[in-house]
């Protein structure tokens, strides 16, 4: 157990070698219960993890903590659609009784109170399949031992299901530009994906041509009219429930012609 009470805390390189950047500005006074299951995860750092005591008061001090009981992976990137697998392990020799492993949301609710259908534990308790990642799932999940009273977490963070590396993009008149997305969703998800320039000019014609995936725009020859917000569209359906997600990329002119 380490204890830091300095406004920006940085974890020693003998710790961690990593940072831990703090949400909220850290209090010079000390609570005790570090290893209490009301401390609320701000940061995942590896195999440490960073708390703030008492998260009713916004001027609390914080701990990190190296915890007995670790989950593998501790933090989730998934798709939407996507099938994730978390494995965790109670990092000592003494036995444990399933019956004695919860798995809730952060926030204390247990899984089946989230009804979260498309979820699986193994009945060792000790394996947690998410099937068909979507929106639903997102969130930390507490792993408990009450035996032990030992807690590991799991954050399931989502992609957007449709983004762009680079919002805006530069152009003279006359050049030819293509724009980009992403899509975060699985290939066996049906989705209906759309391109237009806002608010409602559609980009059809022989000066636009889409890629057969649909994730690239291409303006042959940039006109004055070509300037201006383009939004991508994806329409997608996972476990019965319809999303509509959007990415927007913004064409400017050219800096350096509009300076001549």
């Amino acid at each position: 157990k380490q204890w830091y009470q300095r406004r920006e805390a940085v974890v020693s390189t003998q710790s961690t070698g990593r940072e831990v950047c703090f949400k909220e500005d850290v209090d010079s006074d000390i609570f005790q219960g570090c290893d209490t299951v009301e401390n609320v995860r701000v940061k995942n750092c590896g195999d440490y993890y960073a708390y703030q005591l008492n998260p009713q008061v916004k001027e609390g001090a914080y701990c990190v903590y190296n915890r007995k009981t670790s989950c593998y992976p501790p933090v989730v990137h998934a798709k939407y659609g996507e099938l994730a697998v978390v494995n965790c392990t109670l990092n000592s020799e003494k036995d444990f009784d399933p019956e004695e492993v919860e798995w809730t949301f952060l926030d204390s609710t247990t899984l089946p109170d989230k009804n979260l259908n498309n979820i699986d534990i193994s009945d060792d308790r000790l394996l947690l399949n998410i099937n068909d990642i979507a929106d639903k799932n997102a969130g930390v999940y507490a792993f408990y031992i009450a035996s032990t009273k030992t807690t590991a977490l799991v954050e399931v963070i989502l992609f957007s299901a449709v983004e762009s590396s680079q919002k805006y993009h530069y152009a003279s008149l006359g050049a030819e530009i293509s724009l980009s997305v992403t899509f975060n969703v699985v290939d066996s998800i049906e989705r209906e994906i759309s391109w237009k320039k806002l608010p409602h000019k559609s980009v059809t014609g022989d000066n636009y041509i889409l890629s057969e995936d649909l994730s690239t725009l291409t303006i042959r020859s940039v006109g004055q009219s070509d300037f201006g917000t383009y939004r991508c569209t994806l329409s997608f359906e996972v476990e019965g429930v319809s999303y509509t997600k959007h990415a927007d990329i913004v064409l400017k002119e050219d800096e350096e012609e509009l300076e001549e």
